[in-house]
């Protein structure tokens, strides 16, 4: 039997933006941002790739990248929906932002979604491919455990929607963050 090695790679890529905060109205200064694509994965028999095939895994890495910071600009620019990568707590007083309750909210069903389809899976697998008698018992209660994990994260992640909605009601302004896409342009040019 063969060794397998895993190869991955991941691009990241540093947008500067700054924010007036709503609290204590202070410039917060010079921030950066780092974006990351997906990770990029090949799989090889060899410790080593070759020229090709490293060639092929840089490519991957770097159309993740340019997707996700695509994706930021889009959801940033459209619908004021910015990306985890934004911190928003100011640096004077330690306050959030109410413009980043957007990326909680945007991000709330993706745990709970994986749980649910991890547990269908594993379940589904029990069911199957298991020799025991029980086993139909055994796939729902695993299916249940999935879905009472996703019920739980997501009721987990609207608890942090509330709590950051509550700590930025107070603010006086509403401010967004400015973004200085023009760092980034070259990726955004691009066509993948």
């Amino acid at each position: 039997m063969g060794t397998y090695y895993k190869h991955t790679k991941t691009e990241k890529i540093d947008v500067p933006y700054s924010f007036c905060c709503e609290q204590c109205m202070k410039d917060s200064g010079p921030m950066v941002a780092v974006i990351s694509g997906m990770e990029a994965e090949i799989n090889s028999n060899y410790n080593k790739l070759d020229d090709k095939k490293q060639q092929k895994l840089n490519e991957m890495a770097h159309a993740n990248l340019v997707r996700a910071v695509k994706e930021a600009h889009r959801n940033a620019t459209e619908k004021q929906i910015y990306v985890k990568a934004f911190k928003d707590q100011c640096p004077f007083c330690n306050k959030p932002q109410s413009w980043a309750v957007s990326g909680i909210k945007d991000e709330m069903f993706s745990t709970p979604s994986v749980c649910v389809i991890v547990g269908i899976i594993i379940g589904a697998m029990f069911y199957f491919f298991s020799g025991v008698d029980y086993n139909l018992i055994l796939a729902l209660a695993v299916g249940g455990i999935g879905l009472v994990a996703g019920a739980g994260s997501l009721l987990f992640n609207i608890m942090k929607v509330q709590s950051k909605k509550k700590q930025t009601s107070t603010a006086a302004h509403k401010n967004v963050p400015v973004i200085e896409w023009g760092a980034v342009q070259h990726i955004l040019n691009e066509q993948k």
